[in-house]
């Protein structure tokens, strides 16, 4: 985070945090524009009963008003939401400009009657520095817009102060830079403490979501194919169970691999967790974008998909390119000599949803089915009784 604009090194973490940034803007805004334009307007019943020459301070004061509603309005706007702190910036320098035209207006009346402008006109001065105040405080500019928004503010007042004295009464134009310096400053510390103290409260939000979704992948999924796990599938098939659509047939596929035991013996656990490995990605990558395929545990896997129709003709295809899928000889490397591995698999199919369907029994059928297949040979596909499927 760099310390003087606080914005974040990361830019994806930057436009996150505006985004939210720009939540919380429209959030204070809504209350603290509309309330300033209140108390702003009526200061003018007392501007009224102060000076008899009140008719250039009322429109001008109407002019600003009219001026920070209409952009208030504007950033309210969804087309214009990612453009939020620049369209207040405006707001900020449109009370300023007018506030330092009725400091100009002040000063020339109070000159042409040869009034004490001293007494009377300050109150436009403290009008500036209460928008200043209310540029970093309550506006909902992020930190590094409001800055930017007191220091033209600051220059404008140094500005005009030289031009209304002349250079003739230094010590007042001192004064006036004085304390528009430190209500800058004053400010400026309060919103740079602010909008630190919230950006690394967000940042360790992030921190906590990430761990939160690290630990979450980690409990459904399987660690060594990166594959749904058997809770994670669980759930999965719960949620199935839940939705039924008219005219579809829901499938659980059981896949046992046939062979990888010889495997595993044979050449080892690290050449039979990459057999594993590989065999989810050819699943994956044989099944649609809305199929769910996941490992059970040890060879076993279990995918769950949807198709149109209402007989099994859909699920058994599917079930016999995935048989073809697995059984490609997978190539390996073994101290620089190539290792040819062939395995296959059995596959038992239950189709649901059924009266009484939970997904353990689900499962625990498609998982019945597979067995049989098993007895019949390698590489078979066996669809259990429906009994009675609901459609």
């Amino acid at each position: 985070m760099n310390p003087m604009t606080l914005c974040f090194a990361d830019d994806t973490l930057e436009r996150r945090y505006r985004r939210r940034q720009i939540e919380t803007s429209h959030k204070l805004s809504r209350i603290t524009i509309p309330l300033s334009c209140l108390v702003f307007a009526s200061y003018a019943l007392i501007e009224i009963s102060m000076d008899e020459h009140y008719e250039a301070f009322l429109m001008l004061r109407a002019s600003i008003l009219v001026s920070v509603l209409g952009l208030f309005l504007l950033s309210r706007l969804p087309r214009f939401k990612h453009h939020v702190n620049g369209i207040l910036c405006l707001a900020s320098l449109a009370a300023a400009l007018g506030t330092l035209a009725m400091f100009h207006v002040g000063h020339d009346h109070a000159a042409g009657h040869h009034e004490d402008e001293h007494g009377v006109f300050p109150v436009y001065f403290v009008t500036l520095m209460l928008v200043v105040f209310w540029t970093y405080t309550l506006l909902g500019l992020q930190f590094v817009y409001a800055m930017a928004c007191g220091l033209l503010i600051w220059m404008g007042c140094t500005a005009s102060c030289a031009v209304m004295h002349h250079g003739s009464e230094v010590l007042v134009e001192a004064n006036e830079a004085f304390f528009m310096m430190a209500v800058n400053l004053l400010a400026g510390m309060s919103a740079y403490s602010r909008e630190r103290q919230s950006r690394q409260l967000f940042l360790h939000e992030c921190h906590i979501t990430g761990e939160r979704d690290d630990l979450r992948d980690h409990a459904m999924c399987d660690s060594l194919t990166g594959l749904l796990n058997r809770r994670a599938l669980l759930t999965r098939l719960d949620q199935i169970l839940d939705i039924q659509t008219p005219g579809t047939v829901q499938a659980a596929l059981f896949i046992d691999l046939d062979g990888f035991k010889p495997v595993n013996d044979r050449h080892g656990h690290a050449i039979g967790d990459e057999v594993l490995r590989i065999t989810g990605e050819r699943l994956g990558n044989t099944l649609r974008g809305n199929d769910i395929v996941g490992r059970l545990g040890g060879d076993e896997f279990l995918v769950l998909i949807s198709r149109e129709g209402n007989g099994r003709k859909g699920p058994e295809q599917l079930a016999e390119r995935l048989i073809d899928a697995i059984s490609r000889p997978i190539t390996l490397e073994v101290d620089d000599e190539p290792l040819i591995i062939a395995v296959s698999a059995s596959i038992g199919i239950s189709l649901f949803p059924f009266s009484g369907a939970t997904p353990e029994t689900v499962i625990a059928r498609a998982d019945s089915a597979m067995y049989e297949a098993k007895q019949r040979g390698r590489g078979v596909v066996v669809t259990g009784n429906p009994l009675r499927l609901v459609l």
